[in-house]
Order: C-alpha cells, then sequence, then structure tokens
C-alpha cells in the first residue's frame, strides 16, 4: 500500500493509527526512514533499517533468534567500512534482494504477519529502490504487508522518485491512497475535538491560511486561544514552525539546530559532540526539547517529530552557522563518535561545511564503498563530487590516494556500469588527457581501453580503433604488466571488428588470449576467446565457432566471470539466428535469459542485447503474444537507452497482432529516436508497417523516409537496416499505386512511382556496398531484399510471381510471420497470372498461419483476398461484411449520400447510417472516402 500526499497532509499519522488497531501478539513491524542525504545518497540505506530491525526483534525471540545469521550477505550490510580496488561482484545486488526477500517471508511464517513501513519513499536511494521493486514484484503467498508513504511536493526536482513512483503504480500488488488535504467541513471537525473548541471563524481562517494541510492545522490550533492564533496568523509556515524555539533557552535552541543538521536519527554521543555544550546541559535541553515536541527519542539517539520541522529549523540557520555544524558532524563521524560511520555520510557533511580537501578524501572513500556493494550509479556521483573538489585542494593527489587521471578512468567505468554510456565516455576522453604516459604508462593504458570500449559500443570503429591503438603501442613498453597487455589488444580486436577489419583483428584477438593466459586473468580470456570465436564465424567455420564459444562458457562458468559468460551466450545465439536457424537460437536464448535473472545483470550490455534478441527472434518465428510479453517481462527499471530499446522492439508484435495501443506506443517512442540508432530503425520501420496496415500510405512512406534520415545521421549511410525500411516503403508505394491506377490518376502514380524508383536504387545501393554486422549481407538481409524487389514489381502492377515466390523462399530462414505475408502477395499475383489453384493454395497457407499467430491486420487482409476473388467455395464477403454492408459501400463508392442510398434500398437514411458505420468500424477509418479506399485496396470492392 503507497499513501501519497503533500508533507504533513497525514500519511505517517495513516500508518500509526492501522498500526495502533493490530494487537501486538499478532504481527511484527519492521521500520525504515528514508532520509534526505543529498544525491547520490547512502547505498542500500532502508535495506540497512530493516536488518538492524530485525535483528532487535530476533534478539528478544527464541525462535528467530539464528534466522538472521542464515543470511551473512545481509549482516554484511551493516558494516560496509572496507574499502580498495576489489574486483566487483555483480552478482551481490541479485543476492542481497534474493536473501532480504527470504528473510522478510521466512519470518512471516515464524513470527506472524509482517509489517514493513518504509517512510518517506521519495527519498530512497536508489539500491534501496531497486529492492522494492524486485519485493514488490516477487511476492506471492508470503504473510507481508509493505507500506509506504511517500511526499509529492517536490518531485518535480526528484526525477528518481518519479520514475520509482510510476514503476510502483504498475505493479499489480500495489494499491495507492492519495490523501487529500481537509476541506473545510473537516477542518472545524478537526477543530472541535480539540481541548478548546475553535469558533467558525477561527475554523474558517485556519483552513484559509492552511489550506487544509492537517499537519499546518494541528500546528497552528496548537498554538491557539481565545482570541485566536497567538495574536495573528504568522506570514508563513516555517515562521510559525522556527517561532516556537524563540521562548526556550540558548541551550535548547542550540540542541534543536545541531539535530536539524544531521537530517536522520542522531546518536546520542555524536548530538553531544556537535552542540558543544556541557552534559548536564546537553540533558536538559534535550529534556525540554522532546517535552515540547521538537525532538523525539529514536534507538539510542534523536530525531525530528516531523521532517517540517527539521527543514523549517534548518532553513533558519546563517550560512556560516550551517556550514560549521556540519563540519562538527563530518569530524565527529571521521573520530566515530556515536557509532560506525559511513563515508557517504561524512562526505555529504563535508560537502556542506565547504571543506573541499576532506569532501575529496571521503568521496573518493564513499565511491569505493558503493562499488564493493553494487551501486555503480552511486559510485559516480562521488567520484564526480570528487573531480569537481580536485582544483580547490592543495595537494589532490595525496588528498584522494590516486591521480586525477585513475579517477577518471573510475568514473567512466563506474558509468558503463551504470548504463550512462555517454557520461562514461566523456569521462574515460577526460582521463586520456590526464594520465601521462610518461608518468603513469597502465593508467593511460587503461584511459584509452576505456574510451575504445565505450566507443566500440556505439559502433564508432575507426575512433575506437585509434584509441585502442594507442593502449597497444603504451603494451609494448617493458614495465607493462601481461593484464594490461590483454586489456589492450582484446579491446583493439573488438575495434577492428567494429571497424570492419577482421583480418586484422584475428592477431589482436590472438595476442590478447596468450597475454590473458600469461597473467592468469581468465575474465580477459574469456573475452579474447569470445572474439575469436567470431572470427572464426565470419571465417564460414561455424563449427570452430561453435567449438570455442562452449570453451569460453565453462572457463566463465568455472571462474565466476558473469558478465563474461552472458556476452558468450550472446554470442552463441547470434551464431544461430544471424546465419539463418532462427529455431535453433530460441533454446540458447532461453538458457541465457535464464543466466540474466539468476545474475542480477539484467542492464548488462549483453543483458540487454540478450530480451531484444530474445523478442525478435520469438517474433520472426510467429510467436507474437510470446514476444511482446518478452519485451515486458522486465524487472527493476531499465536505463533510458535499454527502456527505449525494448519499447521499439516490443513494437514488432504490437502492429502484427493489430494491438490497439501500437498507435501509443508507436507515439510515445518518437521521442526516444535519438537515444539509440536502433530504436529510430526499429520504431520507424514499424510505424511504416502500421500505417500502411490502417491506410495511411503517404504517412507509412514519410516515416520510413524520416526514420532513414535518422539512422543515416546517425551512423552514417549505407547501414543495412535500410533495406527493410525501403521494403517497407516500397509496399506503401505499391498499394498507393493501385489506388491511383483505380482512381485513374495518372499524374500521382507518376509521383508514386518515381519515389518508387529512388527506394529501389538505394535497395541495389545498400547490397552493393552497405555494412552492418561484420560478415555481410546474411540471410536476413537478403530476404528483405528479395521482399523489396517483389513490392517493386508489385509497384508497377506487374503479376510478379516470380519475385514473391523468391521473397518466400528467402525468408524460409525462420521468419514466419513474414513468410505468411509473402504467401498471401504471392496467391495475390497468382491471381493476376490466372492461376486460381496456385493462389488458392498459397492464400489458404497464409490464412493458417495468420490465425495460429493471431496477427489480425494480416488475417483480415487475407480474408478481404479470398473473397474478393472468390477463392474459396466457403469465403465469401460475408467472411468481412454482412450482405447489407456489401451494398452500402458499393453505392458509396458510386457517390451517393444516405438519403440516397436509403432511397435505392427501400431503408431508412438513418438505417443507412447505422450499417455503414459498422462496416466503417470493421475497417478501422473515420470518413467515407477512406472506406472505399480500404475496402478497395484489400479487394472488398471486386465481390459487390
Amino acid at each position: 500500500m503507497l499513501i501519497a500526499g503533500e508533507a504533513g497532509v497525514g500519511k505517517s499519522r495513516l500508518v500509526r493509527a492501522l498500526l495502533e488497531e493490530l494487537p501486538d501478539r499478532d504481527r511484527l513491524v519492521l521500520r525504515a526512514q528514508c532520509v534526505d542525504l543529498g544525491d547520490p545518497g547512502l547505498p542500500y540505506l532502508a535495506m540497512v533499517d530493516l536488518v538492524r530491525a530485525v535483528r532487535a526483534f530476533s534478539g528478544t525471540v527464541p525462535a528467530t533468534a539464528a534466522l538472521l545469521e542464515q543470511f551473512p550477505v545481509l549482516i554484511g550490510l551493516t558494516d560496509p567500512n572496507t574499502s580498495g580496488d576489489d574486483p566487483i561482484d555483480d552478482s551481490r545486488r541479485l543476492q542481497i534482494f534474493d536473501a532480504m526477500a527470504a528473510l522478510l517471508g521466512r519470518l512471516g511464517d515464524l513470527a506472524g504477519p509482517v509489517v514493513v513501513v518504509v517512510e518517506d519513499v521519495q527519498w530512497l536511494d536508489s539500491s534501496s529502490a531497486a529492492f522494492l521493486r524486485f519485493l514488490l514484484s516477487r511476492m506471492t503467498t508470503e504473510r507481508l504487508a509493505v507500506i509506504g508513504t511517500v511526499r509529492t511536493d517536490g518531485l518535480a526536482a526528484r526525477p528518481g522518485a518519479r520514475q520509482l513512483l510510476n514503476a510502483l503504480d504498475r505493479l499489480p500488488s500495489v494499491r495507492r491512497i492519495d490523501l487529500k488535504p481537509f476541506d473545510g467541513d473537516e477542518v472545524a471537525e478537526y477543530l472541535s475535538r480539540l481541548d478548546a473548541p475553535a469558533s467558525p471563524e477561527l475554523a474558517a481562517e485556519v483552513f484559509r491560511r492552511t489550506g487544509g494541510n492537517a499537519y499546518y492545522v494541528q500546528t497552528l490550533a496548537a498554538s491557539a486561544d481565545d482570541t485566536g492564533i497567538d495574536g495573528g496568523l504568522p506570514r508563513a509556515l516555517a515562521d510559525l514552525l522556527v517561532g516556537r524555539l524563540d521562548g526556550l533557552s540558548d541551550d535548547v535552541t542550540a540542541v534543536v539546530r545541531a539535530a536539524a543538521v544531521g537530517a536522520q536519527a542522531v546518536p546520542d554521543r555524536l548530538l553531544r559532540s556537535v552542540a558543544g555544550l556541557s552534559d548536564a546541559a546537553t540533558d536538559e535541553a534535550l529534556r525540554v526539547a522532546v517535552a515540547e515536541g521538537f525532538l523525539v527519542i529514536d534507538g539510542r539517539g534523536f530525531s525530528f517529530a516531523h521532517d517540517l520541522l527539521r527543514s523549517a529549523v534548518y532553513d533558519d540557520l546563517l550560512p556560516g552557522e550551517r556550514a560549521r555544524l556540519h563540519g562538527r558532524y563530518a569530524a565527529g563521524l571521521e573520530a566515530r563518535i556515536g557509532g560506525t560511520a559511513h563515508a557517504a555520510h561524512v562526505a555529504h557533511h563535508y560537502a556542506e561545511a565547504q571543506d573541499p580537501t576532506k569532501l575529496l578524501t571521503w568521496s573518493v572513500r564513499a565511491a569505493e564503498e558503493a562499488m564493493l556493494v553494487v551501486a555503480p550509479a552511486e559510485a559516480l556521483e562521488h567520484l564526480e563530487h570528487a573531480l569537481a573538489a580536485w582544483p580547490a585542494v592543495a595537494d589532490p593527489a595525496t588528498a584522494a590516494g590516486l591521480g586525477e587521471g585513475r579517477l577518471a578512468i573510475r568514473a567512466a567505468r563506474a558509468a558503463g556500469l551504470a548504463g550512462q554510456s555517454a557520461t562514461a565516455r566523456d569521462w574515460a576522453s577526460r582521463a586520456v588527457e590526464l594520465c601521462d604516459p610518461e608518468d603513469d604508462p597502465v593508467g593511460a593504458l587503461q584511459a584509452r581501453a576505456q574510451l575504445a570500449g565505450h566507443l566500440v559500443a556505439v559502433d564508432a570503429g575507426d575512433q575506437a580503433v585509434a584509441a585502442a591503438e594507442a593502449a597497444v603501442r603504451l603494451a609494448e613498453q617493458d614495465e607493462i604488466d601481461e593484464a594490461s597487455v590483454a586489456i589492450a589488444y582484446a579491446v583493439l580486436a573488438r575495434a577492428l571488428l567494429a571497424a570492419r577489419r577482421a583480418d586484422d583483428a584475428r592477431p589482436a584477438a590472438d595476442r590478447a588470449l596468450d597475454a590473458a593466459r600469461a597473467a592468469g586473468a581468465p575474465g580477459l580470456e574469456v573475452d579474447a576467446l569470445t572474439t575469436s570465436a567470431f572470427l572464426d564465424e565470419l571465417g564460414g567455420d561455424r563449427e570452430a565457432a561453435a567449438a570455442r564459444l562452449g570453451g569460453a562458457l565453462r572457463l566463465a562458468r568455472d571462474q565466476g566471470e558473469l558478465a563474461a559468460e552472458l556476452r558468450v551466450h550472446y554470442m552463441l545465439a547470434s551464431l544461430h539466428y544471424y546465419n539463418g536457424d532462427v529455431a535453433a537460437s530460441l533454446p540458447v536464448i532461453a538458457a541465457a535469459m535464464a543466466r540474466v535473472t539468476q545474475s542480477g545483470l539484467l542492464w548488462s550490455d549483453p543483458g540487454v542485447e540478450l530480451r531484444v534478441l530474445d523478442t525478435v527472434a520469438r517474433f520472426a518465428t510467429g510467436d507474437l503474444t510470446g514476444s511482446l510479453a518478452a519485451a515486458q517481462a522486465t524487472s527493476g527499471t531499465p536505463p533510458d537507452v535499454a527502456a527505449a530499446r525494448l519499447a521499439a522492439v516490443s513494437c514488432h508484435p504490437a502492429v502484427a497482432l493489430g494491438d490497439p495501443d501500437a498507435a501509443r506506443r508507436l507515439g510515445d517512442l518518437r521521442r526516444s529516436w535519438d537515444v539509440d540508432p536502433q530504436v529510430a530503425l526499429v520504431a520507424g520501420g514499424c510505424e511504416a508497417d502500421h500505417l500502411t496496415w490502417e491506410g495511411d500510405l503517404a504517412g507509412a512512406v514519410a516515416v520510413a523516409e524520416r526514420a532513414q534520415a535518422q539512422l543515416d545521421s546517425a551512423v552514417g549511410p549505407g547501414m543495412y537496416g535500410g533495406l527493410w525500411l525501403s521494403a517497407l516503403g516500397l509496399a506503401a508505394l505499391a498499394d498507393d499505386a493501385a489506388g491511383c491506377r483505380s482512381r485513374r490518376e495518372d499524374t500521382a502514380l507518376a509521383a508514386v512511382l518515381e519515389k518508387g524508383e529512388v527506394l529501389m536504387r538505394r535497395v541495389e545501393g545498400l547490397v552493393a556496398s552497405g555494412r552492418g554486422r561484420p560478415g555481410g549481407l546474411g540471410p536476413e538481409g537478403r530476404a528483405w531484399h528479395a521482399r523489396a524487389v517483389a513490392e517493386h514489381a508489385r509497384l508497377h502492377g506487374v503479376p510478379a510471381v516470380a519475385p514473391w515466390q523468391d521473397a518466400l523462399d528467402a525468408f524460409g530462414y525462420g521468419h514466419v510471420y513474414e513468410q505468411a505475408r509473402c504467401h498471401w502477395r504471392l496467391a495475390e499475383a497468382l491471381v493476376a497470372a490466372g492461376d486460381r489453384d496456385g493462389a488458392r493454395a498459397h492464400a489458404e497457407q497464409a490464412a493458417s498461419l495468420a490465425e495460429q499467430m493471431q496477427a489480425e491486420p494480416l488475417r483480415q487482409a487475407v480474408a478481404a483476398t479470398i473473397a474478393g476473388a472468390r477463392l474459396s467455395a466457403s469465403a465469401g464477403a460475408e467472411s468481412v461484411f454482412t450482405k447489407r454492408e456489401q451494398e452500402i459501400i458499393a453505392l458509396v463508392a458510386e457517390g451517393l449520400t444516405n438519403r440516397e442510398i436509403g432511397q435505392r434500398l427501400f431503408i431508412s437514411e438513418k438505417t443507412a447510417s447505422v450499417h455503414l458505420s459498422n462496416l466503417m468500424a470493421k475497417l478501422n477509418v473515420s470518413s467515407r472516402t477512406e472506406a472505399v479506399t480500404v475496402a478497395q485496396r484489400r479487394g472488398l470492392l471486386n465481390v459487390i
């Protein structure tokens, strides 16, 4: 249950009321209080609160005392004070999530229903947010209730919080309550229940000034007397809240102000250190602060009764006063006064204290901690804070413990792991500038290798080769270790492949493999083996490629190299799919997707590529509903590029199924065309196909051309994807030409034919000298070339039996949906050529496949062809229209009005209008002219 509303509306009070009604013996309540520590925050903070709550509970209940010990990965969350350059365990996040979910489920079995309360979800750190999505997606029969409160004001400045709420709103297990402020009557009712009931005039004034916010009303009412509210309402709520301190002693004010800087619950010892008072004075000040309702006792420390109060006190501090208090907090945390300190917490206070030297030191440590718990997004923000502070520090290298160039390399690595590819390239470029090859050859090599790898990811082959070659030159120096040599040559091999220089890539891959083995680096060895296998495939030796990939897969599994293992899985699946064996790719993809889920590397490059390939392969085999599910079966919130790519490939099955939501999907994707070239290609092509089915032929051609222009602009002209776009454009033009001929519009027909020739010249140019996946035009590309040739013949009104048979054969590599479409078009060509028996066989096959796939637009089109050409004795126009609708569409085609149609058919004008509306709905059109055009294109007018 998500309880949402503005600050002070009563969310926490509603939760408290619920808990007060539950008998203590029948439930266990675990609380997590999210706090605003600034960006990037403290990884897993909310989960740490829950683990500590479980630990406190298990210490008092013998049946559960040993339960937490079964999950050591969770106990480790509460002691993150480790640092260094240890390798990242990419599977740890999933282990933590699984362990936490299992722990809550076991607690429900042992201790009765568990109520998890997460306060202020808008401040939830990204790691805990990912767990919350994970938990709520997996909950089934557990005795578990999760209640979250979220402030809806201020979300405009928190895109991460908005994204989380949108994701939670889509989960079927989540319900949301949006609390509204009191109305005027409710304010009066609330005030009437107080010890000193307010007059109607006062109630109206309170409502006017507060807008009905429950906390504001409560605060104002607390200061009211018979004559009003302290002689009149203050000009702003903050003045009212802070004004409550005016009558208290300086010691109380000092303690409250010190607590306000702490943000979250402040340990007693730390609060005393920051306040700077004697123990006796602090004791007395704390008693008053608690009695007056400013602070509440929270475990072994103190927190504010309401965050609005804390914010008001904090905002009232003078800049110098605020900086000094933050500095005291940071010093106290650094000295571990009051308990263990997280580096992120210390770094936050030093940032607010405007101490760049300490900020640099602790930001680097915070980034190390974040990387150790697989939180690269938080690590990147800490590293960027450190790099921003660098120029203001007298001796930054000493403060950071490493050079600026090495720090930029870490930022590039973290950005890559966080899915922020553009940021990763920027930091890698900066690292290249900062790492001097003379002073730090290893760092200079790593920087150039990082840059080359990120350039390969965006298909910038020539630039990647230049950066990789610079890394290789450094690798040839005597003092460079073998692992660095392996890194340099491995990225060079991949860069040469991206630049379509396969012959040059083989020696680099072999050198990388030798160096990786000499260095005892299994991850690098797997990477080199995978590249070598791809080179085997390009050389035509698929058996050698499969054998090499099998060895790489076993090595990756044995050594626990999850990321490398997933790349091998993707290459194995690609080996089958792109060589025309789609059916064989499916079990390989299924096994790979299982490993993606187990590893938790959902949004790594191979993880995303495998999900995209899974969606496309299922679509090709005719499993349209499975394809749609594969694109949507995501856990958590993907990075923007991954989300856009998955949304784009989901349009393949959506358009083929005739999904009513397809138009909206395609419309939403137009804003994301520039995110990745594949998004523009796939979304543009799918939209062109959708518009063709809908009868908007000019729109279909225009969209295909826009997508082609976007593709050319992003990656340069000549990409094989243009074959698909051109074939779709030719299909729309062929339909348009048929309409022009039927209407005898010779001028329009000439323009359509001219556009078709432009597209066909592009197709032939791409076949002759295009580029795409290394290795040249594959089965899929050859099939789309064949279809483009067939559509071009149809454009010119030729009975293109041979071209459509060639296209049908070309799609025989495993693209069932396109085979069905080719059967349909071949049937039309055979009808035109006078071979009705041959046409009937192909039409029936197309109808059967369309029915099996539930491909509604294709099914309707095939039914119209069968009816129009009378290819089946059992299938006539009634498969689409009723007899009366057939009569009416024929009269509409003659140009008759509804009144004239009624007179001709001896029915009322209203009845004619109803029949016309029904047939227009069947055709999915909105005008009489469009109805005639679509009916003619589908062959429905020929039966009248």
